[in-house]
Formats: C-alpha cells, sequence, structure tokens
C-alpha cells in the first residue's frame, strides 16, 4: 500500500510539473518578440525586489531591485518595520497592494549557466513610479517597443520568403 501512494504522488508531482512548464513555454512564445506595458498590484515585498500580478495576462512575477550580478547598491532598501522598499531619502517607496505599471518581455539571457541556453525568464521591469536606477525611462520603453515591432517583421518577412519559395513543403491545417 505505502508503495503504490509513493508512485501515485511521485506521478502527481510529475503532472503538476509539466502542468508549469506548458504554462512557462505558452507564455514565453506568446512574449517572444514582444514589448508590453501594463499595469499591475504588488503582492509581496522581497527584500531585494517586490512581486507584480498582472490582471490583464493572470501573469505573476519578481521585479528585482538589484541584477544578480551587480555589485551596485539597490535603488531601494527593505524595511522590514513597514514591510516596504523605501529609496535612500525615503521619497519614494514601494507598498504592498500598490498599483505599478511594468514593462514584460522575453529575457534572451540565459537563465543561468546549468541551465540549459534554451529556456529563457519572463522579465518584469518597473516603468511607473519613476524610480532612478531602478525603472525604465520612457525613452527605453520606446526603444524597447520599437526593436521588438522591428524584429518581428523580419521574422515575418522571412516566413513569407521561405513559404514563396518553396510553396509545396508548406501544409495547410
Amino acid at each position: 500500500m505505502n508503495e503504490q501512494c509513493d508512485v501515485l504522488n511521485h506521478r502527481h508531482r510529475m503532472a503538476q510539473q509539466a502542468g508549469r512548464a506548458s504554462v512557462e513555454l505558452y507564455t514565453n512564445l506568446f512574449f517572444k518578440g514582444k514589448t508590453v506595458e501594463e499595469p499591475g498590484y504588488v503582492t509581496q515585498i522581497l527584500q531585494n525586489g517586490f512581486s507584480v500580478l498582472i490582471p490583464s495576462y493572470g501573469i505573476e512575477g519578481v521585479v528585482y531591485t538589484t541584477a544578480k550580478d551587480s555589485q551596485a547598491p539597490a535603488a531601494l532598501e527593505y524595511v522590514k518595520s513597514d514591510n516596504a522598499l523605501v529609496s535612500a531619502d525615503a521619497s519614494q517607496s514601494i507598498r504592498l497592494f500598490q498599483r505599478v505599471r511594468v514593462m514584460l518581455q522575453v529575457d534572451d539571457k540565459p537563465v543561468s549557466a546549468n541551465v540549459s541556453s534554451m529556456r529563457r525568464k519572463l522579465l518584469l521591469q518597473l516603468t511607473e513610479p519613476q524610480i532612478p536606477g531602478l525603472s525604465v525611462s520612457a525613452e527605453e520603453l520606446k526603444q524597447l517597443k520599437t526593436a521588438a515591432k522591428k524584429s518581428t517583421a523580419e521574422d515575418e518577412s522571412r516566413i513569407v520568403e521561405l513559404v514563396t519559395k518553396h510553396p509545396e513543403q508548406v501544409q495547410t491545417v
């Protein structure tokens, strides 16, 4: 009986992992080549960032206050008594349930050296409120959106070119 329970638990865990991997794959495919700015709500304050829920896509992700490999000081510091991230001059802060705007895009860098370079991660960056050293400026956001549109147009033109050169290899669905 114990052995059968272990097998069922293992199968259940594997099914959960497969479901999560599927959601991650299709989310990354949807956002590949796109740069989207959406409103979100802070759901959790961490020492090195904060979690944001983006209701329009049903996505929750983390906005980090410092890069992993960066030695620069964080733009916001964690204040345990307030459970908030506060700037050095205390003029700006990120608090629980605060409405923010974030930029979503698929990060082109591999997640880590130990993971296959095929795996990409959804990158969330703060756009509003504007916090120096953390937020993406309006100009940078515009440049990223333009670059994403250009790469999408290039991909589409390559597909059209391949289809017109080799129509016999195109399968209809």
